[in-house]
Formats: C-alpha cells, structure tokens, sequence
C-alpha cells in the first residue's frame, strides 16, 4: 500500500524520538536530584559539630554562694588564722572538673596583677592558703536557669609567724586542662586559668617607697631642617616599700630656648611591693635645641579600695643632645655655595683688572 503523500512517515518519527528523549532526560534529572538531596544530610553529618563555648569563674563567697565582694582581702597578725570560701562558677551548658588551688601574685610586665605560671611553686600568699584535698578537683553543673553552677570552696588562710608588715598579694585558682592534636599530629595541652584577688595586710611598720633610675634620654631628628623630631626616654620605676601602690607617671622635656613639652603615661592600677617596671616612652614634637632636660615623675596613688598614708612623689632629671644636623646640613651648603659664588665672582673681577694679554716680539 502506498503512503499518503500529505502524511508523510518522516516528520512523526522525528517526534517520537525527541519525546522519547526528554522523557529520558527527566528521569535522569530526577534520580540526580534524589541522589543530591540524599547526600545533603550525610554531608552535614560529617562535619563535626562545633564545640560548646566553656566559661567558668571563681569568686568569694559566703558558705551559701557567691556574695559578690570583688576580692579576699584580709587585715591580720602574724601566726593568724582566718576562715572563709570561694564559690567555682560554670556559666557554660557542659558539666565541667576543675582543679582548684592558691599562688603567689606576680607583677605583669605592663603594671598589674596576675600570677605565678603553671607548676611554679608559692612561697607566700599561696603557701598560706589551704583548702581541704577533697575539692583539689570539683565538678561543677551546667548553668540553669538559675544561674550559673556552682560549688563553694572553703579556704584557710594561716599567717606564718614570720610574717613581715605590710601587704602580700595571691589567688585562689580554677584551672580547666584539656589535651588535643595540632594540624601536625602533635599532642598539646591547653590550660585555662581565672582566679580571685587575695590582699592581705601584715599589721606592723608601713613604709610607702618609691625608685627611679636607669634614666636615658636621647634624641632623634628628621629630615625636614626645620621640623620636629622626637625623643626616647626610658626609665626603671621600682616599689620599694612594702605596701601596694598605683602609679601616675608623666615625662617632660625643656630646651635651651624655653620649650616645654609633657607628655602624661597611662596610670598603672598595681605596683606590688618589690616590683619593678620597665617603662619606655617616645614624646613627639620635640624641637632640636642642642640640648634638651628631661624630667620624669611617678606619684604613687592608693590602690582602688585601699588607703595608704605617706606616699610621696619620686623624679629624675637627664640631660640629651638634641642637635639639628639637617639644618646645620643646609646651613653648610649655603655657606659651600656663596663662598664658591663669591670666588668665581673675584676670579673673574681679577681678570678683568689685568685687562688683556699682549704678546711682544724681540
């Protein structure tokens, strides 16, 4: 049987197959999606989840919790022996095991209080203070709504006999240990540590001191002749007495002609007795006058919350050089070139004098 010329066989062979096709294609599509879909939730599954934020506290407290004091702070006689408690705070969402114990204050290289490293051992304030062994390690709660957990911790303080007037400073710490691999495989041990302040006041002589020394000056200029420059000065300031003090500190600098320039330092919070600080301070500004004064003075001030008779301010003088070596610079090249203007200026008035050369045949 012969085909229809106006149905051809062609053009509806043609549609079957790009039906065919797109059917195809979306049946791939769909099992591709149902496989993207279904490695979502085991790609989310691999990665770790992030830790939970750890922060716990120690604070001073009565046998019931955390009374809110900002400190332990003591008056006392040698040989004396007082009682009291430090409540251990988890403000985190895990139970967390803390090791407890007292050290020694040491002074922090920018003025201030913190404590002996890891593993040293006290010889003062932290030898004194005992807690029973039972709460070397105490496990804290999770924080509720409540509050935060926490677990009280009583303290005994036993002043030695030996003990010399005047203040000595510790703290009662919570410390949290964890161990873990770097990138590289290596083990490592991470410590956090927070504490609460202990003062305590031997009653005796009180003798409020302070040094200064090891004063240096110098001067640094600039290129610009007719700028300023600037100077360093460096100085040991030293607790020399036996109670706490803070510190406001200021350096000036005067010249030759009768500039004046101050510059006031931070105040430092906590200088504890037999400390020293290192300070180094650089005043802009400073005009080259060929030789400058610098004055550096340290008034000791009463810690926060303290009182303390007879303090009296200490000051050092030192002298620099503060020479304009740009300016001279220029000054000598000025001078290098009128004085060549001038020569030529002379050779040439010479020549003019002789008038011209005449040449005499014998």
């Amino acid at each position: 049987m012969r085909n229809d010329p106006t149905q051809p066989d062609d053009p509806p062979r043609a549609g079957a197959s790009q039906l065919c096709w797109l059917r195809l294609s979306a049946v791939a599509g769909l099992f591709v999606g149902l496989a993207f879909c279904a490695a979502l939730p085991a790609s989310a599954a691999a990665k770790s989840k992030p830790k939970a934020r750890v922060t716990f506290g120690v604070e001073p407290a009565s046998a019931s919790g955390a009374d809110g004091r900002p400190d332990l702070s003591f008056g006392v006689t040698p040989g004396a022996v007082l009682a009291d408690y430090v409540a251990v705070l988890n403000y985190s969402s895990l139970p967390l095991s803390l090791q407890v114990y007292a050290t020694d204050a040491i002074e922090t290289p920018n003025g201030g209080f913190g404590l002996l490293p890891v593993g040293t051992r006290p010889t003062g304030v932290g030898a004194w203070i005992s807690l029973p062994s039972r709460f070397a390690t105490v496990h804290v709660p999770v924080e509720s709504s409540k509050g935060p957990g926490q677990v009280v911790v009583p303290i005994v303080l036993r002043v030695p006999d030996s003990a010399t007037p005047g203040d000595h400073a510790g703290g009662v710490v919570a410390s949290l240990r964890t161990t873990g691999t770097n990138s590289s495989g290596q083990k490592i041990v991470l410590v956090q540590r927070v504490g609460t302040r202990v003062f305590v006041r031997v009653s005796g002589k009180l003798t409020p001191k302070l040094s200064l020394t090891d004063l240096h000056a110098s001067y640094q200029g600039t290129l610009n002749p007719i700028g300023q420059g600037k100077a360093k000065v460096s100085y040991l300031v030293s607790n020399t007495g036996n109670v706490d003090v803070a510190l406001d500190q200021s350096v000036s600098l005067s010249g030759l002609l009768g500039s004046k320039r101050q510059l006031a330092l931070t105040e430092v919070p906590l200088l504890l007795p037999g400390a020293s600080l290192h300070e180094s301070v650089v005043v802009p500004g400073v005009w080259p006058e060929v030789f400058l004064h610098a004055t550096v003075s340290a008034e000791p001030l009463a810690p926060v919350g303290t009182s303390v008779a007879g303090l009296e301010p200490v000051g050092a003088k030192a002298s620099l050089w503060a020479i304009p070596w740009s300016l001279l610079g220029l000054v000598v090249l000025v001078l290098l070139a009128a004085f060549g203007t001038l020569r030529v200026r002379a050779s040439r008035a010479a020549r003019r004098l002789a008038g011209p050369t005449q040449l005499v045949n014998a």
